[in-house]
């Protein structure tokens, strides 16, 4: 019964982790998988007023 316990606690840490890698990355893979998301004001934006700093 420990051994079980034991293998499930190491699952739920590795299972934290990675969700939580998910979470941290999750700017860089959303733009790469949805494309970026511009809207008009971020158009005219660029336009006028050159690249956000």
């Amino acid at each position: 019964m420990s051994e079980v316990l034991r293998e499930l606690r190491t699952a739920i840490i590795w299972a934290a982790f990675g969700l939580g890698l998910v979470f941290a990355t999750r700017p860089v893979w959303s733009f790469l998988l949805f494309g970026p998301n511009l809207t008009l004001e971020h158009l005219l934006s660029l336009r006028c007023f050159g690249l956000p700093t």
